[in-house]
């Protein structure tokens, strides 16, 4: 079986495709921008076609001879432009699988009434008429999903952090909302299976598990973790205020929390064309988990450092530019060598690796969070977004205020900023022999790049001098992994 899977560096996405892979009848190729974006390991065992989705020559190349095509899974928090963008995508998409003579497209949508003012939720509702509009002349599996819960998903983010970080919580109106989640391995079991669904006419089939009410997930989440919460009920909804203070307390920014919210209300309930028993039927051997046993496995992957991937992973809104081109432009430049002798270059390299996260950027971490705090207020992610896992990074990972755009083993590792810059900014890392180079960028925009980048002078000097002093120590210390 000839399958492939378009956009396999998402949350979901990454994970379907080890999933996929476990299938001894799959024949697997990846449909991605960015080879690097996939591992070596995994690279091995696939087939890959490098192109631009909005591409339709690279789409034509991507779809040939293919058997199954799995849509690409959920982009998050993709803008206006992007939106528009899509819904001409899915046709696309469905033209170019008829033409290749496709058999089966596999698209995962989210539970959700039309009838709804949520511009994210009728998107992704429109994308699947879209792709079911021509029944006669290729199947399409619509499974509409409730919130995906696992580790490193938004919903898990929202409710581990709330309660770990707030003792006593407030209650508004829209935490009443019922909603419908499903465990991240049901999703996947689901998806995988989809698959092998006979018949030729287009089916639509509802999942989940069961139906709670956020303030619930909230106090069944406090007991599960450990933390006695108290829970105080508000008779009114105060939207935007709480976007802010979800803000404050989670990864997300305040658009992001905004829309976290919207999208709860959107999705609460059931919509009035639900088919309960569709999943049961056509899916028997799967008996979804509980919420209280999503978690517990959701728990469970983050105390052994087993995140495969984060909602992060799925954000359209952050940028993936060319950086190569892009750094070649760069205005200013801040450039550190330092010398480490005899120490491995395998061993700096870990170092370099190592920063950020739990680990934090050594003596000036303070002055990172102080930065990221405001990062937040204007608008961006802050330096709450963390590491996916402390002992690794990949290409394509969140990094603090950082994305992971290039990295080369015991040779180089490039940063892309995420927090607002007045322009570009990078940071890297590269080993020339027994040399350490370190290089911060900035490509101004106007008249305020250029004092953003002079107001930041004094800061550089002591944090970018105490950040290559202090890889080389904890290389030659030998502490370049948490304990």
């Amino acid at each position: 079986m000839n399958v492939l899977l378009t956009g396999p560096t998402g949350y979901i996405g990454r994970r379907l495709m080890v999933r996929l892979l476990e299938e001894k009848d799959v024949h697997l190729r990846l449909f991605v921008k960015d080879r690097r974006r996939v591992s070596e390991e995994t690279r091995r065992n696939v087939e890959i076609v490098e192109g631009d989705l909005f591409d339709e020559e690279d789409l034509r190349r991507a779809v040939t001879g293919i058997d199954i095509a799995y849509y690409p899974i959920r982009f998050f928090w993709a803008g206006t432009e992007f939106d528009e963008l899509q819904k001409i995508f899915a046709r696309n998409f469905r033209d170019a699988c008829i033409h290749a003579e496709v058999k089966k497209i596999i698209y995962l949508g989210v539970l959700g009434s039309h009838n709804t003012e949520d511009n994210l939720l009728k998107n992704v509702i429109e994308t699947g008429e879209v792709l079911s509009a021509l029944p006669d002349k290729i199947r399409t599996i619509w499974l509409r999903a409730g919130f995906v819960l696992g580790s490193g998903s938004s919903l898990f983010e929202v409710l581990r952090n709330l309660v770990q970080k707030v003792p006593v919580i407030f209650t508004p109106r829209w935490m009443e909302a019922k909603l419908v989640s499903l465990g991240i391995a049901d999703t996947l079991e689901y998806l995988t299976q989809a698959r092998n669904l006979e018949g030729k006419d287009n089916l639509i089939i509802d999942l989940g598990a069961e139906m709670m009410s956020f303030r619930d997930m909230l106090k069944e989440t406090s007991q599960i973790i450990g933390r006695k919460r108290i829970f105080i009920p508000l008779p009114f909804t105060a939207h935007r205020l709480f976007s802010f203070l979800l803000m404050l307390v989670t990864p997300f920014s305040y658009k992001l929390s905004f829309l976290f919210i919207q999208g709860l209300k959107s999705r609460s309930g059931l919509p009035a064309d639900i088919r309960q028993d569709m999943a049961k039927h056509y899916f028997p051997g799967i008996s979804p988990l509980s919420f209280q046993r999503a978690l517990e496995r959701a728990l469970n992957a983050i105390e052994r450092n087993q995140v495969i991937s984060r909602w992060t992973d799925s954000l359209a809104g952050i940028s993936y530019a060319d950086a190569e081109d892009e750094i070649s432009r760069a205005v200013y430049r801040d450039i550190r060598n330092m010398d480490f002798g005899g120490v491995p270059p395998e061993k700096i390299f870990r170092a370099i690796t190592s920063i950020g996260g739990k680990q934090g950027w050594f003596t000036f971490d303070i002055l990172w969070k102080m930065r990221g705090f405001i990062d937040k207020l204007a608008g961006g992610f802050g330096t709450a977004l963390g590491k996916r896992v402390e002992s690794e990074l990949r290409i394509g990972d969140m990094l603090d205020v950082w994305k992971v755009v290039d990295l080369r083993e015991n040779e180089r590792l490039l940063l892309e900023a995420q927090m607002k810059v007045a322009g570009k900014a990078w940071l890297e890392f590269t080993i020339d022999g027994t040399t350490l180079i370190q290089t911060a960028y900035h490509f101004p925009r106007g008249l305020l790049g250029r004092l953003y980048w002079y107001s930041m002078l004094p800061f550089h000097f002591f944090i970018f001098r105490d950040m290559i002093e202090s890889i080389v120590k904890r290389a030659e210390t030998g502490d370049e992994r948490p304990g």
